[in-house]
């Protein structure tokens, strides 16, 4: 959204600066969408396009933090336009779900995005039935995780994942448990186990 704003601002003759928190602009474009569906390099050139029109865009500067609206307003700046994303998510309120290596999606996407290397071993499960959960599933599966399985509490036809997305995670042997929620993560120093129960439509 702030990149959208910015770019139909130049084109009726602003300058618009973009403050971005992280080290790379695009937001989830950049950090929660896996590569396999949409490659860095697009985003990149469409961001130089917008640099090419006069947008500046200042990295690893948190408004509120580094600056504030006041102290923008003291450099001159006369508009604002806030646009912080949709990059929160939350655990499912269940014993152990603060136990090592338990993560939130968005959180999983930036991490997998900001770092290359990282390698995932053995089995790993994913609570959700929609794309994000698709996305986090098969990104898990190109780190190196022998075995991904997804959770869903309802029936197939009922995930509000796009067919193809479902469809395109079985292909890649990913596997499905629906009619099943998870209560209970259990491990001492890590995840060993989760507990599931069955549910009914």
């Amino acid at each position: 959204a702030g990149l959208s704003c910015a770019y139909y601002l130049a084109t009726k003759g602003y300058y618009p600066v973009v403050f971005e928190k992280n080290e790379k602009p695009g937001g989830m474009l950049t950090y929660g969408i896996p590569s396999y569906k949409l490659e860095k390099d697009v985003i990149d050139a469409e961001i130089e396009i917008l640099k090419e029109l006069g947008v500046t865009i200042k990295c690893g500067v948190e408004v509120g933090k580094d600056v504030t609206i006041a102290s923008l307003r003291e450099e001159g700046f006369k508009a604002f336009y806030i646009a912080i994303g949709c990059q929160g998510g939350k655990l499912p309120g269940i014993p152990g779900e603060d136990a090592k290596g338990t993560s939130v999606a968005v959180k999983f996407l930036h991490d997998a995005t900001v770092d290359k290397s990282t390698i995932l071993n053995g089995n790993v499960v994913v609570v959700g039935g929609g794309n994000v959960a698709m996305d986090c599933a098969r990104t898990i599966k190109r780190l190196g995780a022998q075995e991904v399985k997804v959770i869903y509490r309802r029936a197939e036809e009922q995930m509000p994942a796009e067919v193809k997305e479902i469809q395109e995670a079985k292909e890649e042997k990913i596997e499905f448990l629906f009619q099943n929620n998870i209560v209970k993560i259990l491990g001492k120093d890590k995840v060993e186990q989760v507990e599931l129960i069955k549910t009914e439509l």
